[in-house]
């Protein structure tokens, strides 16, 4: 979405939070939000991150937004996360605002440095406990502990497979495994610390040298490790080398049993794989792309450990 669909009255709304007038409007080029996402400039100089979604043109994401904005008031400042300014809703529209954080999406495939500091605000935000109010991870996020299941259920199977290529294959003669290997994995996700849920170098920004995590409607609370499982297989993706050697070269992984890993990476494989099958979201460009782009890697760190045991 772009800033001409936000509405008059709604402008008059963010200016009246904002304090200022509305200078100038940068629409992010980026990302899988289906709303308006940028850095708007105000009269008196401040810059804000703004989202902003109706619930007409959009209706089954809206909450995402709102989520989100319920998640960022309840993270302790500790936590390397931009700090929410107000949030608003006028009929159909809801909209929030963000500090705006200056910095350059992470390559930790090519970079050292910034290797280094996602390794470390993984391991930072492994001792941070979940606020109250945070849902367990395998009920917030409960369909990634589904898509195997969904897949032999599926009437159109046949073809599902076939779309996955020559993973589709192993994945059929495996099948009744990941299914239960997928359950398994809601015992190994369980904990108490703060799950970020979709962490990716995209969802995280270089600013002075540190790591800010931004996009947080899937905030839950889980195992420590959580988190750096979900990451590798976009790690990998962008050339930054096998996923099962850097998760288990992370310290967050040395309690971490090969039973748990298995069934987390089966439920998070299958999640990539089976999704990456399911029809297009037209609101959302590319989306099946990314996720069978992250399928691959997830397929093959799953085959690794099932061939293996």
């Amino acid at each position: 979405m772009t800033w001409s669909w936000v509405p008059p009255e709604l402008v008059a709304l963010i200016e009246e939070r904002a304090g200022a007038g509305v200078e100038s409007v940068e629409g992010a080029n980026f990302g899988f939000s289906p709303g308006f996402a940028g850095v708007v400039t105000f009269a008196n100089g401040e810059r804000q991150f703004l989202k902003v979604m109706s619930a007409t043109r959009d209706p089954w994401s809206i909450d995402v937004n709102r989520r989100e904005a319920e998640v960022l008031a309840l993270l302790p400042r500790s936590v390397p996360a931009p700090a929410l300014l107000w949030a608003v809703e006028a009929g159909e529209w809801f909209a929030f605002a963000t500090e705006c954080v200056e910095g350059e999406h992470p390559r930790p495939q090519h970079n050292e440095d910034h290797a280094r500091a996602m390794w470390n605000v993984l391991t930072q935000l492994s001792r941070v406990p979940a606020p109250p109010g945070l849902p367990p991870f395998h009920e917030y996020q409960h369909d990634i502990f589904e898509r195997w299941q969904s897949l032999a259920s599926a009437p159109d199977r046949a073809a599902r497979l076939a779309s996955l290529g020559a993973n589709g294959e192993w994945i059929s003669g495996a099948l009744g495994r990941l299914v239960e290997l997928e359950r398994d994995a809601i015992e190994a996700s369980k904990g108490d610390v703060l799950v970020h849920g979709d962490l990716r170098a995209d969802n995280a920004l270089i600013a002075a040298g540190t790591v800010v995590i931004v996009d947080w409607p899937y905030a839950s609370r889980g195992a420590p490790w959580l988190d750096l499982a979900g990451l590798l297989p976009a790690f990998e993706m962008n050339g930054g080398g096998r996923a099962r050697a850097a998760f288990r070269a992370h310290p967050l992984a040395s309690d971490v049993s090969v039973a748990e890993e298995r069934a987390f990476v089966a439920a998070l494989a299958g999640y990539f794989a089976v999704s990456s099958t399911d029809p297009p979201v037209p609101a959302i460009s590319g989306l099946r792309e990314f996720q069978r782009a992250q399928a691959i890697p997830a397929l093959a760190w799953l085959r690794e450990i099932v061939d293996s045991a």
